[in-house]
Parts: structure tokens; C-alpha cells; sequence
């Protein structure tokens, strides 16, 4: 679950047109007045589209439950506090993962609750579920102004309470588990990754430097410091593990010996590691160059580059690279309205003004400032080529390493999605029946590019079936979602590729369970299960299909007829 507040426009207006934007209210069934709204049948709920972006819509702290009166009442509301020049409006987004579906009451309980965490429990508000896309979203249009002491809500760290919120609330209600940063830079406790650490863990989807020293290196550096062994035993500790340990500034830093710029702090590592806590232990600092060199035996390695797709990786990105700058090269060719096509006209202008024979104070009645117009003239030169700049860049976008995989594993490159899951650093499992091998080290990445399937940036794949059924493939197991007719089949299918003949494990309902043995016994599939029932259940849908087919010659069964999918097996699988 995913917050984020949006900065909206200011004026008298302001909050109707977000709440039109919210209720999808058409721009041609958008009168002045809000009470209208409902009557002509303006948003989506009750339109002909049958409710096809909004699925419901919900007015909080308002007199009416209709959300144009509601909207009206607002305005009303706002228009009582006329001192504050702060925007009377307040956007929130809540967006959930791809495919999480929660109920009503929980979205109206999540809406409750960070509205509660901002302060503005008791304001009016109107908000909205769109399900236009394949992530549901809930938009709240909050009214700062109190609606009894009509007062200017302001709102502080509001970033923050929202993220401490949304962690609380992905526990309560069982949702998909996402990275929330509570507190800003610096300021989080000795526990967590601070500053730039726990930004390059979500945006390279792997552990810090930072990380992997305090989970694996702080403790043996901690006992090191006690054994009485010494500075010569706190060396080779850290040798141990491809670090060194030196004197920065105030204190000290600890350092990896073959990657020479990744440097720490010590006390960010472990406040007994800091400069105080070890020379009043062990003394004055003496140097490693004094100790014999311990190899290590393990090290922080930073990923290898993936071999061909690495190369492609970085021929796409030169190319977009060459392309941008070609692009912003044209702009500087001449315009017919910059600065150089211009001046001539601005002179022959400013010639024909001052030979006029018109008096002073005439001339300045009859003739605007002779410097407004060229001053007009290269601030809208100024505006049209920064638009231009941002079309370009647009048009134009240079690949990052995560897009670049995630785009190649939609187009069916196997390398790119094993890379894709191997960079995942928070995989919060997926809710649902799901199966799996109970050896899967030597899993096969595959992807059904013909399904036209969804690709996560964790690496999960997500296909949905005609039926309404949704399986999500992941890096060690496949989930059910939604369960349907065609998507069991289909899970089968994934698993008999991605694992071949290693046993099955399947977890959910006895039911769930008892139509996976029976399909797979039917269908003739080459698949075992763990659980010796589920492989009777099997075992005895095969011979009674077998004995069924024996009495019925020449009828042919299909892997996937009679479901609501087809699944185009290639030869080599």
C-alpha cells in the first residue's frame, strides 16, 4: 500500500474540480452547481459506463450522503474562512499492489484511520475507489478548513505519519507488506538503515553496505573487541571479512580492502565499535599495517554484470543517450520566435515609435512601455523552450538497469526475469493457495509472453485468465489469487515447466487441493505431489479417465479443454 499526497491547484474553484476529478464527473456534465451532480447522473457510479472507473464513492463529516450536496456543503464551508491564503484543499492517494482487491469496509477503515494519523479526523471529505487500472486506488479529497472553527488546517510531517500509518494498517488488515520509510534522514533509530543506505536498497532491490556489516560483520567485530587480544585481534577479525578498520577525522571508519570507496562509520556499524567504546578498551590505535594480513573468508560483493544482457543493457542505453542529444541539438536551431528572429523587428519598432511627431505626454498615453513587449517576448521564448526540453526528455527516456529488465522479461527474456527476482530485496509473500517444489534450487525462469502477462519489479509474474482468475508467478512458488477454472490448469502448467518431476507441495483449502489432484489425474499431467492423499487422489482420476477414454475410442482429450484459457505448450517443454 502506497500513500501520496498531491499538490492541487489553488482558487475559489479548486475543490469542485478535484472532486469532479475524483467522482469522474465529465467535464461536459460538470454544472456550477454541485447539487446537480446526482440529479443529472454525472458521475460514473450511475452513468452509462455502468461504474467503470469509480466502484464507490463515500462522503465523510457531511450532512447529506450524496456526494454533489456533499461537495456543495464544502464550498460553503470554505468559503467561511476568507484569511488563510493556504490551499483550502488537501489530494491524498492510496494505491494497492496489483491484484489486492480489499473490501469496502477495510478501504473505509484505511481512509479513517490516515485521516486520523493527519489530524483531520473531524473535516469534511470526499472520496472515491477507481478500478480503472490494474491497481485499485482510493482518492480523498479532505476540506482543511474545520468545520466549526473554520480554520485553516495545516498539516506537518504529513509524509511521515502517512508511512507510520500504512505500516500499521498492512498488519491490521492482512495486505501486501511494502518498504514505508517513517522517518526522515538521520533521524531513524540504530536499528534501521539510515539516509543513503536505505535509499539504495529501494531503488537497487539488494542490501547495503551498511546492512550487510551489521548483520554479518558487527558481531564477531564487537567480540573481537573483548577477547583481550588486542588492535591485533579487532584486525583480524575484520580481515575476515574483506574489511579494515582506520582512524577518519574524530573517529573511526571501517572499510572494504577491495572495493576502496565503500566507507562507513564505525559507530553507525555498532555504537561499542564507535572511537571512545575501542580505545578505552584496547588502548591507542595501531595502524594493520603493523599485523600480518588475514585472507577472508567471506566479502560484500557487489552483482556481477549478466553477460550478454548486460552488454545489450548498456548498447540501449547508449543509443537513447544519442537520441536525446540529437533531439535537444535541433532545439537550438533558429526559431521564429527567439531572441535572434526578433530584434529586428523590436528595432524597426522602437525606430517608428520615436519618429513619431506625437508629444511626450501622448505618446506615453498611446504607446505601452517600448521595452514590455520584447521583455514578453523572451519569457515566452523562455517558457516554449523549456516545454520543448521536457517533450524531449519525454520522448526520449534513457533506461535504468530495473526498466531495462522489467521490459525485457515482458518481452519473454528468461535471463532478464532470473536477474529481475535475484535483485529483490523485500518480497512480501503473496496471499492465497499456491504451489510449490519441495527442492526448487534449480528452478527454470519462464514466462508466457502469448498470456500477455504483467511483470512486477520484484519479479513477480502476474497472468490473468478469461475466466476472472489470477495466478501470480514467483520467484519459488505459484499463487492462486483468484481461483477459477482456467487458472488451474494454468498454475499446473507453470509448475510442470518451472520444476519439472520434483514433487509438489500444494497448500490451500481441501477443496482447492482435491481439484488440483483431480485435474492433474484427468489431464495425464507428469506431475507428483508431496502429500501421499493428494497423490491417491491422482492416481485414481487417471485410472478412471484412463478406463473412461478405453470405452470411448478416438476421443482425444486436450491439456486445457473445457477451460476458460489456452495455453500454447512450445516443443521444448
Amino acid at each position: 500500500m502506497i500513500t501520496r499526497p498531491i499538490v492541487s491547484g489553488q482558487g475559489g474553484d479548486g475543490y469542485q474540480r478535484l472532486a469532479g476529478y475524483v467522482l469522474n464527473v465529465a467535464s461536459q456534465h460538470r454544472p456550477a452547481d454541485p447539487a446537480c451532480w446526482t440529479r443529472l447522473n454525472a458521475y460514473s457510479v450511475d452513468t452509462e459506463r455502468a461504474g467503470e472507473k469509480v466502484a464507490w464513492e463515500r462522503a465523510t463529516n457531511c450532512l447529506s450522503d450524496d456526494p454533489g450536496w456533499a461537495v456543495k456543503e464544502i464550498l460553503a464551508t470554505q468559503a467561511r474562512n476568507r484569511r488563510g491564503r493556504a490551499n483550502h484543499s488537501y489530494h491524498l492517494i492510496v494505491s494497492f499492489p496489483d491484484g489486492e482487491q480489499p473490501t469496502r469496509a477495510q478501504i473505509e477503515d484505511i481512509e479513517d484511520r490516515l485521516c486520523a494519523a493527519l489530524g483531520c479526523e473531524e473535516h469534511q471529505r470526499v472520496s472515491a475507489v477507481h478500478q480503472n487500472t490494474d491497481n485499485w486506488h482510493l482518492h480523498v479529497a479532505v476540506n482543511r478548513v474545520h468545520p466549526r472553527t473554520f480554520r485553516n488546517f495545516k498539516l506537518f510531517r504529513d509524509y511521515y505519519r502517512l508511512q507510520s500509518a500504512c505500516v500499521e494498517l498492512e498488519i491490521r488488515h492482512g495486505l501486501q507488506r511494502t518498504p514505508h520509510r517513517t522517518e526522515p534522514r538521520g533521524r531513524e533509530d540504530n536499528a534501521k538503515i539510515r539516509g543513503r543506505a536505505s535509499d539504495f536498497e529501494a531503488y537497487e532491490g539488494r542490501p547495503s553496505f551498511l546492512r550487510w556489516v551489521r548483520e554479518m560483520a558487527a558481531p564477531t567485530l564487537v567480540a573481537a573487541r573483548d577477547d583481550g587480544r588486542g588492535w591485533h585481534g579487532l584486525h583480524d577479525a575484520a580481515a575476515r571479512f574483506d574489511l579494515e578498520i582506520k582512524p577518519y577525522g574524530p573517529g573511526l571508519v571501517i572499510g572494504h580492502r577491495s572495493l576502496p570507496r565503500l566507507w562507513l562509520k564505525a559507530s553507525s556499524v555498532d555504537s561499542g565499535l564507535s572511537f571512545r567504546a575501542v580505545t578505552d578498551a584496547l588502548g591507542p590505535f595501531v595502524p594493520p599495517d603493523q599485523v600480518r594480513r588475514t585472507p577472508a573468508i567471506t566479502s560484500y560483493a557487489t552483482p556481477a554484470p549478466s553477460g550478454p544482457l548486460d552488454e545489450a543493457f548498456k548498447q540501449a542505453r547508449i543509443s537513447a543517450i544519442a537520441a536525446r542529444a540529437a533531439a535537444l541539438a535541433k532545439l537550438h536551431e533558429p526559431h521564429p520566435g527567439d531572441d535572434r528572429q526578433r530584434a529586428p523587428y523590436d528595432r524597426d519598432r522602437l525606430r517608428d515609435e520615436r519618429l513619431t511627431g506625437v508629444g511626450r505626454r501622448l505618446k506615453q498615453d498611446a504607446f505601452p512601455d517600448p521595452a514590455d513587449q520584447p521583455r514578453k517576448d523572451r519569457a515566452e521564448t523562455a517558457r516554449r523552450q523549456a516545454y520543448e526540453r521536457r517533450r524531449v526528455r519525454a520522448q526520449h527516456p534513457i533506461p535504468n538497469w530495473q526498466g531495462y529488465l522489467e521490459t525485457e522479461a515482458s518481452n519473454g527474456n528468461e535471463m532478464a526475469l532470473a536477474a529481475l527476482r535475484d535483485r529483490v530485496l523485500y518480497r512480501a509473500p503473496t496471499e492465497g493457495p499456491r504451489l510449490e517444489a519441495e527442492d526448487a534450487g534449480d528452478r527454470r525462469h519462464i514466462i508466457y509472453v502469448h498470456l500477455r502477462p504483467r511483470v512486477r519489479r520484484d519479479g513477480r509474474v502476474i497472468y490473468r485468465t478469461a475466466d476472472g482468475g489470477v495466478v501470480v508467478d514467483e520467484a519459488r512458488s505459484i499463487c492462486i489469487t483468484d481461483v477459477s477454472p482456467g487458472a488451474v490448469p494454468l498454475a499446473l502448467s507453470l509448475a510442470l515447466d518451472r520444476f519439472g518431476q520434483r514433487p509438489l507441495r500444494v497448500s490451500g483449502t481441501d477443496e482447492f487441493r482435491a481439484q488440483v489432484a483431480a485435474f492433474a489425474g484427468t489431464k495425464g499431467l507428469k506431475v507428483r505431489f508431496s502429500d501421499g492423499s493428494l497423490e491417491r487422489q491422482r492416481a485414481s482420476a487417471q485410472r478412471a479417465h484412463t478406463t473412461d477414454t478405453e470405452r470411448k475410442p478416438g476421443h482425444a482429450h486436450s491439456l486445457y479443454r473445457g477451460s476458460a484459457i489456452t495455453v500454447w505448450r512450445s516443443s521444448g517443454r
